[in-house]
């Protein structure tokens, strides 16, 4: 996402700051691979901001990681219901369900 829309969709949707600076946060963490600890700084965010659709989208990312697949599934389903037009967690989402009916099989 390019930062100016990033920005605009975040004041349109009426993010707090505070839940801004957590989803940062957890972000740097995540890309640090300290997935764990991305998971908590997502969560607070969450506290703050409940419809955060882009925290539901990357605890997906970070449980994936983690092999919880029925969790991240969730994740992006949470994240696909606030925001139904973001293509991302539907694409994530399809996969891992996929994944698991493959591994079924």
């Amino acid at each position: 996402m390019q930062k100016g829309i990033d920005m605009e969709w975040l004041y349109a949707k009426a993010i707090p700051i505070e839940a801004q600076y957590l989803y940062r946060k957890a972000r740097e963490l995540s890309e640090q691979g300290q997935t764990e600890m991305a998971l908590n700084y997502y969560k607070q965010a969450l506290v703050i901001a409940p419809n955060y659709s882009q925290v539901y989208y990357e605890m997906g990312d970070c449980l994936a990681k983690l092999g919880l697949y029925a969790e991240a599934i969730e994740k992006y389903r949470r994240a696909v219901h606030i925001d139904p037009a973001t293509p991302e967690p539907h694409k994530k989402m399809d996969r891992l369900l996929s994944l698991q009916k493959d591994g079924k099989k």
